[in-house]
């Protein structure tokens, strides 16, 4: 296979991490990158360019062959990462958030070049929905379409204003699975896939995995009563019925909230959210302990619901139980009682139950190989 004429491989990470959780989180990050840039390399990616605003990663990174681009102002990605284009002279282009693809295999960035190489015209995403890996050729496309802000809508424009055809991803761990919580991070210490950077990162954090842990083994056992709710798609449940032996209860609900723009117009509506306002916390989770014999849930569209303004470290203190440094008095109430819940019951965002699930099954099978 023969890498396609100046395909570039572009990784965007950053940020200003002040609270404890999220500098932490930040760290496993950017470890996330470092491995990446050499499955990359190993791949025969030659140019991999990274935007970033961490001084010492972009250090690093360019000790390991990475050109770095450093974002001016307030960061826009599709403008950055027509900067990018423009200046490498790009003609393919693999496009991913700094710890979107930890598990991508070196097999799998290959077969993504090698499509580029044989079909332009063509972008291929891991979710039109909520992009954070984003492939295309012509790279070009990008001056044809309105710079997103943000990656998610990334592949859906270029589809729509740029007329590419858009293709899904093959399904697989690498694909799905994202470094978005702490809760993907507690997952990722659980599996074996880590290069050795990610495992001295993750083996630093001293997070408490018993939760999760005990979730895992439940759902080991015969007919689990396995809990999801959140932002849930049709393929997570496809994945659960055929390749585990539990027994799905799914709310699923605003799925693409973000993307559509719906969180930041208000209009996020969640049943479950209404109930939980209705009964409160304690009573909530009695609910679900009654229901469920594990439970995972995508607590931000209960936030987006209940219009709570949260900092990202309340939010991360919530997916670890950490509910006594909480300051606001929802989010305590909410976190107490799901960290008391008869069950366990895992807390997350969307990447829980989505690329999370694989990282789950993929446990389920191991514990099954034993």
């Amino acid at each position: 296979m023969h890498m396609p004429k100046k395909f570039v491989a572009v990784i965007m990470e950053g940020g200003s991490p002040a609270h404890p959780v999220t500098r932490a989180l930040a760290t496993v990050r950017a470890a996330v990158v470092l491995d990446t840039i050499g499955r990359l390399h190993a791949a025969g990616v030659q140019r991999v360019v990274l935007a970033t605003n961490y001084p010492a990663l972009a250090v690093q990174a360019s000790s390991l062959g990475a050109l770095i681009h450093r974002p001016s102002g307030v960061f826009h990605f599709g403008r950055v990462l027509q900067e990018i284009v423009r200046d490498t002279g790009a003609e393919a282009i693999l496009c991913l958030g700094g710890a979107a693809a930890p598990y991508l295999t070196v097999e799998e960035f290959r077969a993504i070049a090698d499509r580029l190489q044989k079909e332009p015209g063509l972008v291929l995403t891991n979710n039109p929905q909520s992009a954070d890996l984003t492939a295309f050729a012509p790279a070009g496309a990008i001056f044809s379409i309105e710079p997103p802000a943000e990656d998610n809508a990334l592949a859906t424009l270029l589809r729509d204003q740029a007329g590419l055809r858009c293709e899904l991803l093959p399904h697989s761990l690498g694909v799905h699975f994202d470094l978005d919580t702490p809760t993907d991070a507690l997952l990722m210490s659980l599996l074996p896939y880590n290069g050795a950077i990610v495992t001295g990162a993750l083996a630093s954090l001293g997070w408490d995995t018993g939760r999760l842990r005990a979730a895992i083994s439940r759902l080991s056992e015969t007919h689990c009563e396995m809990g999801l709710m959140g932002r849930v798609s049709p393929q997570t449940m496809a994945l659960l019925n055929s390749r585990s032996f539990v027994r799905l209860r799914v709310f699923s609900e605003e799925r693409g909230m973000k993307a559509l723009g719906r969180v930041e117009r208000g209009q996020v509506v969640s049943l479950i959210g209404y109930f939980l306002e209705t009964v409160g916390p304690e009573k909530f989770f009695s609910y679900v302990s009654k229901a469920c014999d594990v439970c995972f849930i995508d607590t931000r569209v209960l936030f987006a619901h209940s219009k709570l303004k949260l900092s990202e470290a309340e939010r991360f203190l919530s997916d670890l139980g950490r509910y006594d440094e909480i300051e606001n008095i929802y989010l305590r109430d909410f976190t107490r009682a799901a960290a008391e819940c008869a069950i366990p019951v895992i807390l997350g965002g969307h990447s829980l139950v989505s690329g999370g699930m694989w990282a789950v099954v993929d446990l389920l099978e191991r514990l099954d190989r034993k």
